[in-house]
């Protein structure tokens, strides 16, 4: 065990002591804490207890907004299908939220996050955020540090749909700055962000070799080369150190996904697509000689790596979910074809056609399943089965990647022989104009978003970790196309978020 290790085993020791306070407000505040400095995961035991003991305490005589705020969104974060009309008090005469909290820095934060964790028919969410949202933009002149920073962020991102690695990496610095800075927190979460990094540093090089091995960037000219991407996406779904074997398998598989994607996209021609989809089918990789030279390097390197899957599922005892690995896979082929099909004979599907076969070639049906079936070693054949029939929360994970791809779409994406963009089929389909089809959109991702926080709530044992994958996998499509797409055109929010995490550690 290295020093820096022994360092916070240490600091561990001395958190968990913390949880012992009987005081609502500093136990509500321990845990908020851990959450934003990113190192949660070291207490999952603890904080379960903590939140099941915030859930039995009822808040009826709280009168601080921060505290109702921040309770409410640490019991739903949690499965707690707790009641938004805690916030009613909080209204006046005229079921307006009271203007004296427009000065309440803190309870504006708390608030807006909380709103985040709505469902759809819950008004009064709206209204807060609607109301957050107002008084914290009108902040950000005049507010001070370190309020401003935490403003801004939650302006741009929202704690709930942030990619939890980079929230961290955020507030870290913010954190060190305040006047309610735990020392023992801040060395905790410094130490174990360095150490986590370490640790992903030697997964990118890992990952970057078996690319270069493969002759993936030579052989494939017209692909999008996405090494350091295709990592950091998954960084955001799995961070934690035990993750490091299904972290790479499922870096090594986004980053065949997204060549497969590109085959179909930008350079088969449909006679060579329809060659390659029936050899999937099949799932017979030995006879490919009928296929074009890049084909057949491609299934060649397709057919090793899930060589690697197998091993991994015979190491954990559950071989038997390669059978579903495959039949996951063969949905999201049939659909990247059926989107060639319309590309190449110019057919103009409508908007209900394009999301039906639109959220299945955007991956993430497959890319969550597959998680899941590498991740957990339990999961029973009706968990199995309901996987093959995409779960309603990755059903709305899938239209959230879908449509902001849409509305982030750019123009060197559209310079390729690709199916128009979501924005371009709402517009077409629906005979509307673009800012009108942008307003659609944005409604449908946060509707969308509030389905995701539905299936969160209560959720059955059995089905817990397929939610939280869906959730991780929801707030990358936040980080990487809030500003375009980021993934396909590397664009420099993509870069600074990837040397924030993966280069430059944090300084004392």
């Amino acid at each position: 065990m290295s020093a820096i290790e022994k360092r916070i085993k240490e600091l561990k020791k001395e958190v968990k002591t913390m949880f012992s306070t009987n005081d609502l407000a500093e136990k509500l505040t321990l845990v908020d804490d851990l959450l934003r400095l990113g190192i949660y995961y070291h207490f999952e035991d603890e904080i379960r207890e903590a939140i099941r003991c915030i859930n039995d305490h009822v808040d009826d005589d709280i009168s601080d907004i921060r505290l109702v705020a921040l309770r409410f969104r640490l019991l739903r974060q949690e499965g707690y299908a707790v009641s938004p009309d805690v916030f009613s008090k909080f209204k006046d005469s005229e079921g307006k939220f009271k203007q004296e909290l427009s000065h309440d820095v803190e309870g504006l934060l708390q608030l807006y996050d909380a709103s985040m964790l709505g469902t759809n028919d819950e008004p009064i969410l709206e209204e807060a955020m609607d109301f957050a949202r107002g008084h914290m933009e009108r902040m950000l002149g005049v507010g001070e540090e370190p309020h401003t920073a935490q403003i801004r962020r939650a302006l741009e991102t929202p704690f709930h749909r942030g990619m939890r690695r980079l929230e961290a990496r955020l507030y870290i610095p913010v954190y060190a700055k305040s006047k309610a800075c735990n020392t023992i927190l801040l060395e905790l979460a410094k130490l174990d962000f360095n150490h986590l990094q370490s640790i992903h540093q030697a997964e990118i090089k890992t990952f970057s070799i078996w690319r270069e091995e493969l002759g993936l960037k030579n052989n494939f000219s017209f692909s999008r080369d996405r090494v350091a991407e295709s990592y950091f996406w998954i960084l955001g779904v799995w961070f934690e150190p035990q993750y490091t074997t299904g972290r790479l398998l499922m870096s090594k598989f986004g980053n065949l996904i997204a060549l497969i994607d590109d085959i179909y996209d930008a350079y088969g021609t449909i006679e060579e697509l329809q060659l390659f989809t029936n050899e999937i089918e099949r799932w017979d990789f030995q006879d490919v000689d009928g296929l074009p030279e890049y084909m057949q390097i491609f299934l060649n390197a397709f057919a090793g790596f899930m060589i690697e899957i197998e091993e991994e599922l015979k190491k954990k005892g559950t071989l038997h979910h390669k059978h579903y690995i495959i039949e996951l896979f063969k949905p999201f082929i049939r659909a990247n074809f059926q989107d060639a099909v319309w590309t190449n004979t110019g057919y103009k599907p409508t908007f209900e056609e394009y999301l039906n076969v639109s959220l299945m070639t955007s991956g993430y049906p497959l890319l969550t399943s597959v998680s899941l079936c590498l991740m957990l070693e339990d999961l029973s054949k009706d968990t199995l089965d309901w996987l093959l029939t995409v779960p309603k929360i990755v059903q709305a994970s899938s239209v959230v990647l879908r449509l902001m791809d849409g509305l982030g779409s750019s123009e060197f994406e559209q310079q390729r022989k690709h199916i128009n963009s979501s924005l371009q089929v709402c517009m077409r389909d629906e005979g509307i104009m673009e800012q009108e089809a942008v307003v659609k959109l944005k409604s449908m991702v946060e509707k969308a978003w509030k389905d995701i926080n539905k299936e969160w709530l209560n959720p059955l044992p059995s089905r817990k970790h397929l939610n939280l994958l869906a959730l991780n996998y929801t707030r990358m499509v936040e980080v990487i196309y809030k500003h375009g797409n980021s993934y396909t055109n590397d664009v420099g929010h993509m870069k600074e978020n990837i040397t924030l995490l993966l280069v430059h550690p944090i300084e004392d």
